[in-house]
């Protein structure tokens, strides 16, 4: 199925959630994999057979005094399935390294975790056409040493930091170009299957307009419930099914 990521990032209170969980839960379903990333203190209450539990983070250490941190074990116990690890906005505003992201993904992995690993290029990266350098640099430190029993548990998102928040129609043909080299990245080190999805500045068009991408990530279209229930229609009509 296709997967649709829903990064609530530091927002919605604890009777958004509950409304949130209740619309969701009378939706339609059945042709996507539906995955919610609440802060850290809603995830208890979030449970549903109807779509599954992420995080929008995890330590980089295991249990033990580090006070404010919470383990891959911890969100394990909470029936948590997926992870975000990487996301711009730790390395931007908490100075996240990739050796902090490389002891986060060791330690999710041990649990079993499911990775969602955005990249994206900044503005100037961008128009100096080093999208793709900036990428291959982030997979290669960050996925080289993979044990192959857990290949399986990572996804990438395309993720490019200079559109988060714009408006403006994407250009699919640019999309479309950098999925195909992070699949190309993929199949060469032994990643066959995985997922690619995109994010950053999404419009509720885009689903229909992007139908081969394998899901989506997404931040502020995913806050207002009933928007979030728009975007699962546009979803569910994708003609493009990734195989899970």
């Amino acid at each position: 199925m296709k997967l649709l990521i829903c990064n609530w990032k530091e927002n919605q209170t604890l009777s958004d959630s509950l409304l949130a969980k209740k619309m969701l839960e009378q939706s339609d379903l059945s042709n996507l994999k539906l995955v919610i990333c609440p802060a850290y203190p809603f995830l208890p209450i979030l449970h549903s057979r109807k779509f599954y539990l992420g995080a929008q983070d995890v330590s980089e250490y295991k249990n033990g005094s580090y006070t404010g941190e919470v383990s891959a074990e911890m969100l394990k116990s909470l029936d948590v399935q997926y992870v975000i690890i990487g996301h711009h906005e730790r390395e931007m505003y908490f100075l996240e390294n990739r050796e902090k992201q490389k002891k986060k993904i060791q330690n999710a992995l041990e649990q079993d975790l499911k990775i969602i690993l955005p990249i994206g290029e900044n503005l100037m990266e961008y128009q100096l056409d080093k999208t793709e350098e900036v990428i291959e640099k982030k997979l290669t430190e960050l996925l080289s040493d993979i044990p192959e029993n857990k290949k399986k548990n990572i996804a990438l998102a395309y993720e490019p930091i200079w559109r988060v928040g714009k408006s403006n129609p994407i250009n699919k043909k640019e999309v479309m170009k950098v999925i195909i080299f992070m699949k190309q990245w993929l199949y060469n080190h032994g990643f066959p299957n995985n997922p690619v999805l995109y994010g950053g500045g999404l419009q509720l068009e885009d689903f229909a307009n992007l139908p081969e991408i394998d899901g989506f990530l997404v931040g502020n279209l995913s806050l207002n419930v009933e928007k979030l229930c728009k975007v699962i229609t546009e979803f569910q009509n994708s003609t493009h099914v990734y195989k899970s």
